[in-house]
């Protein structure tokens, strides 16, 4: 007793007393409440602490209870059903490999669910043996008969989480693992999460075991008291050792393109941080509880524990099954398994406010959070809805783009022959829809969700109302060139492909964003123009093109042999397919436009689409140049030229005096 009361006053002293004087310099006095509250919590851990005695003689008493007989049947439960399971697993060793073997290729859910039946007859050979060993202890007296009942579920409930984690983790079946671990971090990790739940279960039974023996309240609060420092260094023990080990399993399900892929990754890393606060919460609401004799702290931080492990097993169910899913172009698959995942998140997020309001915050009654909860549902439903349309909505709008693709300006040597060299209209616009229509859904789904929860969206509104309307006073310049740029979309003013003049520089659209258009120069060089800097826009890439050519011919020409055989090879060049499709009229003379030097100068022309003009052009005038001599039409040559063929010898030398 002189102990306990010197233990108890150096407590008060320390805490109550410096809690006491702190109140007194806050103001509040001992009379506050905060000054009553840790004066009560003080008088009940010193009660507590009074109580050993009576937990000695409980202690003492409890061998009057089991005899040898009873104690050795209960211990036998749990020997029998490890026993059983540990023999029904070796049994099926072999048979699960071979699933593994011939199914996790091909089909690896059907491998999973083969190794989880063999494990599920493991689990049942030990609730066999294990029911064997209970049905021996009888119903009566009526307190074994509890306990036994008790140590039989517990160890199913242990056994049953080993059961699950086996078939994430799979320890040397790297087929059929879930978890993105080696073998070793994977044997590491079982052993780890089944210490996670056994511990808590210890806690949790040893009250059912108090209560079913008789013991006191004040018995079982100091019993708690002293045993769960123990369970919570154990607890803390486990993050602490196997922090690396699930480290690795939470950054390997990060994916390399995710734009925060560093955060995720930096937070993963570190999750032993919240680990270890957790895990002190819960012991001191622990320790709080058997001072005020409230269990619903306990319960409410396993309920968010269970939570936090099931949101565990499920994201990485849904990254080993959506892994192979991750491509430029997004998939029924990707999508549905996206929805899945918001579903399962909003869950859980209600489940552990609840559990965090209700239970461990006694907040509120449960009838009193029952609106808020009701709530909470219908503000999900509303999430969900907005996050699974704007899921289906960019679907659809990344199927379009994966299907149409933007061609490139300029040289590239694995260009696509089947890409257009213009872009549609829908697909040049698509990626300004696609971010319009995303802020517009997430945007309304954030007020109705906010409005679903008893937030008075009223001034969000008006205060965004405001917002922009300062900005769009402040940036004059950037409201301009977002206008005009809007204004030259809706107008079909260009399309990314097309080679256009900005009044300011040309180029080809490579691209442009909410506020400047990108032209490629045909010789490299990329310009940034701001919409707001453009006067006009003149395309040279809409619709057809007329070009118009002068060649010079012999004074002598017959010229209307010359027209006969340019209008030939125009109508040859019309039925070939491969200018068929971008050749609207046929090449034809125009007439002579002039004679100058002693030739005559003779116009051509023909329409084509405007994507590459240039090519039939040369080609043309390369049929010319192999088809007119056949014919006796002539270029014409310079005036120089009539002389080197004069002399004949004389020339010879001028050449080869030339030469040297």
């Amino acid at each position: 007793m002189l102990r306990r009361g010197t233990i108890s006053a150096a407590l008060l002293l320390v805490l109550a007393g410096g809690g006491s004087t702190q109140a007194h310099a806050a103001g509040y006095g001992t009379d506050g409440p905060l000054g009553v509250a840790l004066d009560t919590l003080f008088k009940r851990f010193d009660s507590t602490l009074g109580n050993i005695p009576a937990v000695i003689a409980y202690l003492k008493s409890l061998p009057t209870l089991f005899d040898f007989r009873i104690t050795a049947l209960l211990i036998g439960i749990a020997v029998a059903g490890l026993a059983a399971e540990g023999f029904a697993r070796i049994v099926l060793q072999r048979a699960r490999l071979r699933v593994f073997e011939r199914h996790a290729g091909e089909s690896p859910l059907r491998a999973f669910l083969h190794a989880v039946a063999f494990d599920a007859i493991a689990l049942l050979a030990l609730w066999i043996a294990a029911r064997l060993v209970v049905h021996e202890i009888g119903t009566e007296p009526k307190p074994h008969a509890t306990i036994a009942h008790q140590v039989l579920i517990g160890l199913i409930y242990w056994r049953g989480f080993n059961l699950v984690f086996r078939a994430w983790l799979r320890p040397h079946t790297p087929e059929g693992r879930f978890a993105p671990v080696d073998d070793d971090t994977a044997q590491r990790l079982l052993i780890g999460l089944n210490i996670v739940i056994v511990l808590p279960m210890i806690g949790r039974h040893l009250m059912m075991f108090l209560i079913a023996t008789g013991a006191s309240p004040a018995v079982m609060s100091t019993i708690v008291l002293l045993v769960v420092p123990f369970i919570g260094g154990g607890l803390l023990y486990v993050v602490w050792h196997w922090r690396h080990d699930m480290a690795a399993w939470l950054a390997g399900m990060v994916n390399e393109k995710d734009p925060f892929h560093a955060l995720k990754t930096g937070a993963a890393h570190n999750w032993w941080v919240a680990g270890l606060t957790f895990y002190l919460l819960a012991g001191a609401a622990a320790i709080l509880a058997a001072l005020t004799e409230r269990e619903s702290a306990t319960r409410g931080l396993g309920v968010v524990e269970s939570m936090l492990i099931l949101l565990l097993l499920f994201e990485t169910l849904a990254y080993r099954k959506t892994r192979h899913l991750r491509m430029e172009v997004p998939t029924v698959g990707d999508v549905v398994a996206g929805c899945v995942r918001f579903a399962f998140r909003v869950l859980v997020v209600i489940v552990v406010a609840n559990a965090v309001v209700v239970d461990t915050l006694n907040l509120m009654s449960p009838a009193q959070w029952e609106p808020d909860d009701e709530a909470m549902r219908i503000a999900a439903l509303s999430g969900f809805a907005a996050y699974a349309f704007w899921r289906f909505v960019k679907y659809r709008m990344d199927r379009y783009i994966a299907d149409n693709p933007l061609p490139v300006a300029g040289f590239v040597a694995d260009a696509d022959e089947d890409v257009p060299s213009t872009a549609s209209r829908l697909r040049t616009v698509m990626p300004l829809i696609r971010v319009s229509t995303g802020i517009t859904i997430f945007a309304l789904g954030g007020l109705l969700v906010l409005s679903e929860l008893g937030i008075n969206i009223t001034p969000l509104i008006a205060g965004a109302s405001v917002l922009g309307l300062a900005v769009s006073f402040g940036s004059q310049s950037l409201v301009r060139d977002i206008v005009s740029g809007v204004f030259f979309l809706a107008e079909d003013s260009f399309r990314v492909g097309e080679y256009i003049d900005s009044s300011k520089v040309k180029g080809t659209v490579e691209g442009f964003s909410v506020r400047s258009i990108r032209l490629r120069h045909q010789n490299g060089p990329l310009h940034i123009v701001p919409f707001g800097q453009i006067l006009h826009i003149t395309n040279f890439s809409r619709d057809w093109t007329t070009v118009k050519f002068n060649l010079a011919f012999a004074i002598d020409t017959d010229i209307e042999l010359l027209r006969k055989t340019v209008k030939k090879i125009g109508l040859d060049m019309m039925t070939e397919p491969a200018f068929s499709k971008d050749l609207l009229q046929p090449l034809k003379m125009q007439g002579i436009v002039d004679i100058k030097d002693g030739a005559l100068m003779v116009r051509f022309k023909f329409t084509a689409k405007p994507q590459n003009p240039s090519l039939i052009q040369r080609i043309a005038i390369r049929r010319m140049y192999e088809s007119f001599p056949d014919k006796g039409l002539e270029f014409a040559k310079p005036a120089y030229a009539m002389f080197a063929g004069l002399g004949g010898a004389p020339a010879a030398a001028t050449r080869a005096a030339a030469a040297e």
